[in-house]
């Protein structure tokens, strides 16, 4: 069986190996400069005198909560066509957020073809989700952008944003450490397939070397898993069983015995394991049950490291993987919705 696995492992390594030399590294994309401002309008889609306000407010609002590194960037138009592909290297590449704790947020705004994307961090995932990224755009700036009244949308945005990430703050000093343990596996669980997908262009995009480390390393990490999840399913059947065996095993009735007591004793237990015990595993099958927990164990505090601890290991500074929300607000000339216009 174990001479299976390191087969198994060999020929993955082969066809990643393989898969390196053979796929086609896409051409780099060239990028704006990284924003000279914590609000960069590139547009003129703002008064300069609101712009520099902003500017003060949103850097102060940075340096002051501390909970998220914040940056609105107006530009004319989509670069490559592509409004979510271009966000995401735009902000990676710009490293906005915070070493250590990837609490970037960047809003991005295309004048001409009226879209808003709201690029989340990692770090900043479980406070500012899909939901409440889409609830920012559509509620707080799509209205005042529908309008013409493009200042309105940028506060309200802001001051929304402010009072999301306070309560947050709030939030966070009430819970408790374990209570926040659901909400990060929750958001691991439904981002899984978005990760997935941003490893894959991050694939794709490296060079050869790179892409062997990456490989190597995914197939240890997916063999690791597979074993845990084996060792897992192996060990329910022992956990679920386990009310039944303690309530009908003999072995209750021969703990309080003279010949179990010796057993135990210093001068014995020391030197020779007590048969009665490894009866209580034996019959309980508790080595199957530690196994289970064992491996259960693994796979939470690997998945806690991957996806918190890595932020530390790597920087933590500039990774976004595509959380966040996309809305196009409507033409002066075509919006016929009163709540918006």
């Amino acid at each position: 069986m174990r001479r299976g696995w390191w087969v198994g492992l060999a020929i993955g390594t082969l066809f990643a190996a393989l898969a390196s030399l053979f796929l086609q590294r896409p051409h780099a994309r060239d990028l704006p400069p990284a924003p000279s401002h914590y609000l960069d309008d590139q547009a003129g889609l703002l008064s300069p005198a609101f712009a520099a306000a902003k500017d003060q407010y949103i850097q102060h609002l940075s340096r002051t909560m501390r909970i998220a590194q914040i940056n609105v960037v107006i530009l004319p138009t989509v670069p490559d066509g592509d409004v979510e592909g271009f966000t995401i290297r735009a902000a990676s590449a710009w490293k906005v957020g915070t070493g250590g704790v990837d609490n970037g947020l960047v809003l991005f705004i295309f004048r001409d073809a009226r879209m808003l994307r709201l690029e989340v961090g990692y770090g900043l995932e479980s406070i500012i989700t899909d939901a409440t990224a889409s609830g920012l755009l559509s509620q707080h700036i799509v209205p005042a952008f529908a309008r013409g009244q493009y200042e309105v949308g940028v506060e309200n945005f802001l001051d929304a944003l402010d009072k999301t990430l306070e309560a947050s703050e709030a939030a966070d000093h009430r819970a408790s450490p374990m209570a926040a343990m659901l909400p990060f596996v929750i958001n691991v669980l439904r981002n899984a397939p978005r990760i997935a997908l941003q490893g894959w262009r991050m694939f794709v995009a490296a060079d050869t070397q790179e892409r062997m480390v990456m490989s190597l390393f995914a197939l240890v990490l997916l063999a690791a898993l597979v074993r845990a999840l084996v060792g897992v399913l192996q060990g329910i059947p022992a956990l679920l069983m386990l009310p039944v065996r303690l309530y009908s095993s003999p072995l209750w009735r021969e703990m309080g015995t003279a010949s179990v007591r010796a057993q135990f004793s210093p001068k014995t237990f020391f030197t020779r394991q007590p048969p009665f015990l490894l009866r209580v595993f034996e019959e309980l099958q508790l080595g199957e049950i530690i196994t289970t927990v064992y491996f259960l164990v693994g796979i939470v505090g690997g998945i806690a490291f991957l996806f918190v601890g890595s932020s530390v290991l790597i920087g933590g500074l500039g990774h976004y993987g595509g959380a966040g929300a996309t809305v196009q607000w409507p033409a002066l000339s075509t919006c016929t919705d009163l709540a918006l216009c």
